[in-house]
């Protein structure tokens, strides 16, 4: 994050809160905990303006070429990873004066190690590197080829993505040659279709990754190739520890799981909401709200029973003309609440999957119900 960003300063005040169990995300924060903030590239909220003219791009299968005239330049990119290192190459084909014979002068730098780099950030350093050397030209038409479609599109649409800080370089490059009436065009050249410049950029970019290579300069680290070999480091989880989510775990035994994202994506940040408390039982029940003495006791104030989310969902007599629409969905899964809140129960086959149907069902009932948007500290103080 930018200096600017408030959640950086307060990044050394974290403290470790739960003993037991860790997310994904403490563990990925936990295997970089030896890698310093400065060494990291900063990825700001935008790259550029909303304002500000974009690159012209072409990703068509079948390129125009340009004819090669005196006001013609060409350049070729291409990035390379092997023994460890990432490192580009560039070619570039001008004529130094008018009606003298084309050119090309070639350039090559290792970039770094590829547990910090990786060959997308290798081509938009190889672009920023070469037009930078374009400077001085006045009008020409400047066509860049290269074979990463990625690298195109995103100098045609940039996000908050590694790379930003080559892209802004280019961008600034670019702004330059334009004041000195230079045209510049960004084009993707397919694998199947042949190119010397292109070829000639390729032997570069292998030349800076040999064997015994080194970086010229410290480059800073590339975000997502820093939190892939993270997550790598960390593993992948199958399943949760058995001491953490046990009523979630008894509500949808998939977990953790994809249908998860199908089940949120779905909602409105109030129905989420509704939906979360439910599958969690983290809702505001006296079940929940005694633990938190939020409330006095946990029984329901229908006398009957406790308030969990099952009384909530299937028993109390306080919702029976709320639950007509819940009932509706199915006959034979009646009072099951996996089946109501999204989850797979023990007997669901390997070819189950969410009921939509039915979740919304729940979910509008819950809201109509009006219970989980209670004021729980409101109602202990009463």
């Amino acid at each position: 994050m930018p200096a600017t960003n408030p959640l950086r300063r307060n990044t050394s005040r974290i403290r470790k809160s739960r003993p037991t169990h860790r997310s994904p995300l403490y563990q990925v924060a936990e295997a970089l905990k030896d890698i310093e903030l400065e060494e990291m590239e900063v990825i700001n909220p935008f790259t550029l303006a909303p304002w500000e003219e974009r690159i012209q791009t072409i990703t068509d299968t079948e390129i125009i070429r340009q004819p090669d005239t005196d006001r013609a330049a060409y350049i070729a990119v291409s990035s390379s990873a092997r023994n460890g290192m990432v490192g580009f190459g560039a070619a570039i084909k001008t004529r130094k004066h008018i009606g003298d014979a084309p050119t090309v002068e070639t350039l090559s730098s290792t970039l770094g190690p590829s547990t910090e780099q990786n060959l997308h950030v290798g081509e938009l350093a190889a672009i920023a590197y070469a037009i930078g050397q374009l400077q001085w030209r006045k009008y020409h038409s400047i066509t860049l080829l290269t074979r990463n479609k990625a690298a195109v599109l995103m100098l045609r649409n940039p996000r908050q993505q590694s790379g930003q800080e080559h892209i802004c370089s280019i961008y600034k490059s670019i702004a330059k040659l334009k004041r000195k009436c230079n045209k510049i065009t960004v084009v993707w050249l397919p694998s199947g279709e042949d190119d010397e410049l292109w070829t000639c950029a390729k032997e570069k970019a292998k030349e800076a990754t040999r064997q015994g290579k080194e970086p010229q300069a410290p480059v800073p680290r590339a975000r997502s190739t820093t939190l892939s070999m993270a997550r790598a480091k960390r593993g992948t989880t199958s399943s949760l520890p058995d001491k953490v989510g046990k009523f979630s775990k008894r509500v949808d035994t998939a977990l953790p799981g994809k249908h998860t994202q199908r089940l949120y994506n779905q909602c409105t940040w109030k129905e989420a909401s509704v939906l979360a408390q439910l599958r969690t039982g983290i809702a505001r029940l006296n079940s929940y709200l005694v633990l938190i003495k939020a409330a006095p006791s946990d029984q329901c104030d229908c006398g009957e029973a406790r308030e969990t989310v099952e009384h909530f969902l299937f028993r109390c007599r306080r919702w029976t003309e709320h639950r007509k629409e819940m009932l509706q969905c199915t006959e034979t899964y009646r009072s099951n609440i996996s089946f109501y809140l999204g989850g797979k129960s023990l007997s669901d086959n390997k070819n189950w999957s969410p009921n939509m149907k039915a979740v919304q069902a729940t979910i509008r009932f819950a809201i109509a119900a009006g219970r989980l948007d209670a004021d729980p500290w409101q109602r202990s103080s009463q």
